[in-house]
C-alpha cells in the first residue's frame, strides 16, 4: 500500500504538472493514436488533444508521424464548448520558426528557403516551416519576365522585413545576387590588372553583341569585338550555351557594365598584313556578305576580309545589283587591288582575275561596221545586243527609226532572242561602251528629200491633225511637221483654222531648213504673199486702189481655172 506520504507527493505532482498546463504556451506532447482525419496527443492533462491532420502535411512531417512520437505542440485553449482541448502543432512550428527567424533577421544572417509557388506580384517561399514572401522586384538584379525556373528549388535569401502581428515575412533574392556580383566584379576587376582573360558562358544574342554569363555577373562582347573579319551576327562565331574564353577591355567605375572582347586573345591580322597578302595578288575566298555597293569576301586562311566594290564584278555585266551575280558563302577567285593599313580595307576584284574584254576591242571591231547579233534583253529606253560573248552594245530606241521620232513604236516590234542586223555607231574602250544602230543601215530619208531642196521651194503636205496652235502635215509621207497659226494666211481674218480638215492636201512654201537636227517649217501665208507679188507684176503693178482689186481678182479667177483645167 501507498504510505499517506507517498500519495500527498503524487498528488502534488499532478497538481505541479496541471498548473503548468495554460493556453497560448508551447510545451511537449506525446501522439496517441493517428486517424485519417486527426492526430490525438496526450499533454499530461485531464484530457487528451486533437490536431486536424492537415496541419501536419503543411508543415510537411506527415512522413515522420507515428504513435508514441514526442511533437511540440502550442495550446490554444484549454477547454473549448464542447470541454475539448484545442492544440496546434503547425502554430507551435510557426512560433518557433517566428524566434529563430527573428534573431536571424536581428543578426541580418542569411536563410536558406524553398520556392513553393507563384504569386501575381511575385513567389511565395517556405523558410522553417513558415510562410514568405519574395516580390518580384527582389527576385534579381536585373527584371525578370519569367521566374518559373525558380519554382520548386532552394535559394539563399536575406530577410527585408517582418511583422509577427499580419504574419508578414519579405525575403530578397537580389540582395544575395549583388553581394556575389560585387565579390566577382572585384575579383574580374584584379584579373584585369593582369591583362588577363575570364571564362564565360555565352547566354543571349542581340543585334550588336552577345551577353556572357560570367558566373553571377554578365558582361558584354561588343559585334565589333567578336571577329577581326566582318560579320553579320554574333552567331557567325560564337554558340548560345557554350563556354569560352574572354579578354577583359573595360570595367565601368558606376556600374556594373563589363566589355568583353573575343577577338583580342588573337593576333591583330593587320599587323602583319604585308607577310600575308600582296598588291595584285590572286587568292581563294568566300562571299560572306553582299550590299547594294558591292560584296565582302573572306580570304581563306588569311583571317582578312576585303570589299569587291559593284564596279569591280564584271567587265561586261554593268548598272546590276551584286545579289544577281553572287551568292553568299560562295567560294571565288579575288584580285588585291589596294590595301590601306591605316584604315583597314582591302579593296578586291573579281574581274581583274579574268582578261579584260576590252583592251583589244578596237582591234577586232571598227565603228560603221555591220555585224549580225541576237538581242539578249530589251528595256524601256533601248535594246541590249550582242557584240561577243562578253560585250553587248546597246541600241538606243531613237536609233530604231528614221521616221519614228521618239522610237517607241518601233520598240514594240522587237522580242529577246530576236536576230538582227546592227551598225556600230561607237566603240569607246574607256568608258566600255558600245553604241549600235538599226536605222543607221539606211540612208537618212529627211536628208534624201530636202537635199535638192531650198528655202522658198515650195512642196505638198497632207494635214493630219488640226489644234488651237495651227496644223500638223506630213511631207513625203514620213516628215511630220507644224504650220504655225500666223502662217496659214495673210489675212488675220482667214487665219482661221476651221477652213482646213485632216486630210487635206496643202501646198506651203519651205521657210527654213536645218539638215543638222533635221528640222524644217513652211509657210502657207509666205506662198500666198509670192503668189499676189507675182500677179501685181504679171498684170499690172502701177495699178492702185480699186483697180489694183478688179485686176487682181480677175487675176486669181484666170489662175484658179488654170489650175482646174
Amino acid at each position: 500500500m501507498i504510505s499517506n506520504n507517498e500519495y500527498s507527493k503524487l498528488l502534488d505532482q499532478q497538481f505541479e504538472t496541471k498548473t503548468n498546463i495554460s493556453a497560448n504556451k508551447i510545451i511537449p506532447g506525446t501522439i496517441l493514436k493517428i486517424n485519417d482525419q486527426h492526430v490525438i496527443v496526450d499533454i499530461g492533462y485531464k484530457s487528451e488533444g486533437q490536431i486536424p491532420k492537415e496541419e501536419f502535411l503543411n508543415t510537411g512531417s506527415t512522413d515522420d508521424l507515428k504513435t508514441g512520437q514526442i511533437i511540440e505542440v502550442f495550446i490554444e485553449k484549454l477547454e473549448d464548448r464542447e470541454g475539448n482541448i484545442r492544440l496546434s502543432h503547425e502554430k507551435a512550428i510557426k512560433m518557433k520558426s517566428w524566434e529563430k527567424l527573428q534573431k536571424l533577421y536581428d543578426n541580418k544572417e542569411r536563410v536558406k528557403g524553398f520556392i513553393v509557388g507563384k504569386a501575381k506580384a511575385g513567389l511565395y517561399v517556405k523558410i522553417m516551416g513558415t510562410n514568405a514572401f519574395l516580390p518580384l522586384s527582389q527576385v534579381d538584379v536585373r527584371p525578370v519576365r519569367d521566374v518559373s525556373h525558380l519554382i520548386k528549388t532552394e535559394e539563399t535569401f536575406e530577410i527585408l522585413k517582418m511583422d509577427y502581428s499580419k504574419g508578414n515575412i519579405v525575403v530578397s533574392r537580389k540582395a544575395i545576387l549583388e553581394e556575389k556580383q560585387k565579390t566577382i566584379k572585384n575579383e574580374i576587376i584584379e584579373k584585369s590588372k593582369s591583362d588577363s582573360f575570364v571564362n564565360g558562358r555565352v547566354k543571349t544574342f542581340t543585334d550588336y553583341g552577345a551577353f556572357v554569363d560570367l558566373g553571377g555577373i554578365d558582361g558584354l562582347v561588343h559585334l565589333s569585338d567578336i571577329s577581326w573579319s566582318r560579320i553579320g551576327h554574333p552567331s557567325d562565331v560564337l554558340e548560345i550555351g557554350k563556354k569560352y574564353d574572354f579578354k577583359i577591355l573595360k570595367i565601368s567605375d558606376d556600374s556594373d557594365k563589363i566589355s568583353l572582347g573575343y577577338k583580342q586573345l588573337k593576333d591583330d591580322p593587320w599587323e602583319k598584313i604585308e607577310s600575308k597578302i600582296s598588291n595584285n595578288e590572286i587568292y581563294d575566298g568566300k562571299i560572306t556578305h553582299i550590299t547594294d555597293y558591292g560584296a565582302f569576301v573572306q580570304l581563306i586562311d588569311k583571317d582578312l576580309e576585303g570589299l569587291v566594290h559593284s564596279n569591280d564584278i564584271s567587265w561586261t555585266k554593268k548598272n546590276i545589283h551584286p545579289n544577281k551575280i553572287l551568292d553568299i558563302g560562295f567560294n571565288i577567285r579575288v584580285k588585291v587591288l589596294e590595301i590601306d593599313k591605316e584604315k583597314k580595307r582591302i579593296s578586291l576584284g573579281i574581274k581583274q582575275t579574268e582578261p579584260n574584254p576590252w583592251e583589244n576591242i578596237l582591234n577586232e571591231y571598227k565603228k560603221d561596221q555591220i555585224i549580225e547579233t541576237e538581242i539578249k534583253n530589251i528595256t524601256e529606253f533601248g535594246i541590249f545586243a550582242k557584240l561577243n560573248d562578253n560585250i553587248d552594245g546597246l541600241i538606243h530606241k531613237n536609233d530604231l527609226s528614221w521616221t519614228d521620232s521618239n522610237g517607241d513604236r518601233t520598240l514594240k516590234k522587237y522580242q529577246k532572242g530576236q536576230n538582227i542586223e546592227v551598225k556600230i555607231i561607237e566603240i569607246d574602250p574607256s568608258k566600255e561602251k558600245i553604241s549600235f544602230g538599226i536605222k543607221q543601215l539606211s540612208a537618212d530619208p529627211f536628208n534624201e528629200f530636202f537635199k535638192d531642196k531650198n528655202k522658198g521651194d515650195i512642196v505638198s503636205a497632207t494635214i493630219t491633225r488640226i489644234n488651237n496652235n495651227g496644223i500638223d502635215v506630213e511631207v513625203a509621207n514620213f516628215i511630220d511637221t507644224t504650220i504655225r497659226r500666223k502662217e496659214l494666211s495673210k489675212n488675220k481674218e482667214e487665219q482661221n483654222i476651221s477652213r482646213y480638215n485632216e486630210g487635206q492636201k496643202i501646198d506651203a512654201k519651205i521657210s527654213s531648213i536645218d539638215l543638222t537636227n533635221r528640222k524644217f517649217a513652211l509657210s502657207i501665208r509666205q506662198l500666198e504673199i509670192d503668189e499676189e507679188q507675182n500677179l501685181l507684176e504679171k498684170y499690172g503693178s502701177k495699178s492702185s486702189g480699186s483697180v489694183l482689186g478688179d485686176i487682181l481678182g480677175k487675176a486669181l479667177d484666170e489662175e484658179k481655172d488654170t489650175k482646174e483645167e
